[in-house]
């Protein structure tokens, strides 16, 4: 049983395209190799975010793993765990999704798929100056980039522990 924390619902009405994509993306997954996926839009401020959590851990006990795509919740999450005296790989699996310079800012014990948005912000200004640059590129239709992902193992899953 797994618990998805995604950014919050705003996030994704005003466009945040890869919040939806990722959940859906994972509640496929998750469907495809028979796990319960709870996927919940996640709070974006303290002292919230904090009480979420343990509200999603005490409605989810049977929860073995958290899937962060919110940088709020993984930045509260050392010291929700450390409340509750759970133990990560131990006791709860973690991966986020967030940049090196995030995880490093707050000391994130956690792995997590890069973000990279010094990459995606230069592949956008690269494609707003050729459309601003050139009438022919103006008039092709807008497309659509993704960027592989790219893991950063911090040893922070390990298989369930045993019923």
């Amino acid at each position: 049983e797994l618990i998805l924390i995604s950014h919050p619902e705003h996030v994704v009405e005003r466009g945040g395209a890869y919040v939806w994509r990722l959940r859906d993306a994972a509640l496929d997954r998750a469907r495809r190799l028979g796990l319960t996926l709870h996927a919940v839009y996640g709070e974006s401020r303290q002292p919230a975010v904090g009480r979420q959590l343990h509200r999603l851990l005490d409605a989810y006990p049977a929860a073995t793993g958290l899937l962060i795509n919110n940088e709020a919740a993984a930045a509260a999450l050392p010291s929700v765990t450390y409340e509750r005296g759970q133990r990560v790989p131990e006791d709860l699996s973690v991966i986020g999704r967030y940049s090196a310079d995030f995880a490093a800012t707050f000391s994130l014990p956690y792995s997590f798929v890069e973000s990279a948005p010094d990459r995606l912000g230069s592949m956008a200004v690269r494609q707003l100056v050729r459309r601003v640059e050139s009438a022919s590129a103006r008039k092709e239709p807008f497309v659509v980039r993704f960027i592989s992902p790219e893991l950063v193992s911090r040893g922070s899953t390990a298989p369930p522990r045993s019923p």
